[in-house]
């Protein structure tokens, strides 16, 4: 009799273990099902079902394929952005072009020691309608004096005050010039007026060239003639 109680209470026993091992395991089911779906929230599987679209077609109509452009396309498009190779109309623009170019050649050349640019006179140079030529130069005892004319096409007289003209050296350095005949303000009537332009021949020592700067009151203007020969 005791025996059979004996036995009955292991089986009780054993019988509890067993329904709390099992609620245990289903208690950790749960637990990992609602952590996993919480942290699974917003993250959805790609849609990769073909559209139907109402023509028959399995293809989306708005997305394109990768464009191929020929390597030719491209070099033809850089160059017409820089203007580079870009053919001439006709035949009087190319005749046009190489009189330029010949008459470049013609105006400018590189000194042999220096190898600055050396212009042979006269030289034109116009910014804002005012025209200054450096017509020509000559000895005058301690001087070497230019001269130039400038003139007036825009509509605008041009003030320039008590002002001077500029020389520089192609040795970067600045030369005291006296300047005669430039007008304080320059009528707008396209007459030539001309001016003198006396360097020192002491402070043009070892120069072979000189350029000449010439402003308005109010800096606008910027003219400047360069590699105006002076060397012997």
């Amino acid at each position: 009799m005791k025996k059979s109680i004996k036995n009955d209470r292991t089986l009780l026993l054993t019988s509890i273990l067993l329904f709390f091992m099992l609620a245990a395991g289903i208690m950790s089911g749960v637990v990992g099902f609602v952590s996993g779906h919480e942290a699974l929230k917003g993250v959805t599987q790609p849609d990769i079902r073909p559209n139907n679209n109402k023509g028959g077609s399995t293809q989306n109509k708005s997305t394109k394929g990768l464009e191929l452009i020929q390597e030719q396309e491209v070099l033809a498009s850089v160059k017409k952005q820089m203007g580079i190779d870009e053919p001439l109309k006709d035949a009087a623009q190319a005749k046009d072009a190489k009189k330029q170019a010949a008459d470049f050649e013609k105006a400018v050349k590189n000194d042999p020691k220096t190898g600055l640019p050396i212009s042979k006179l006269p030289i034109v140079k116009q910014d804002q309608g005012i025209t200054m030529t450096v017509k020509s130069m000559a000895t005058r005892g301690n001087n070497l004096q230019l001269e130039l004319t400038l003139s007036n096409h825009g509509s605008q007289p041009v003030n320039f005050g008590q002002g001077t003209i500029g020389v520089t050296t192609d040795r970067s350095q600045n030369v005291n010039a006296t300047t005669s005949g430039l007008p304080g303000s320059l009528a707008a009537n396209g007459r030539d007026v001309k001016v003198f332009l006396n360097i020192p021949k002491n402070a043009l020592d070892k120069v072979k060239s000189v350029s000449l700067q010439l402003t308005d009151v109010d800096k606008k203007l910027q003219l400047e003639a360069a590699g105006i020969p002076v060397g012997k």
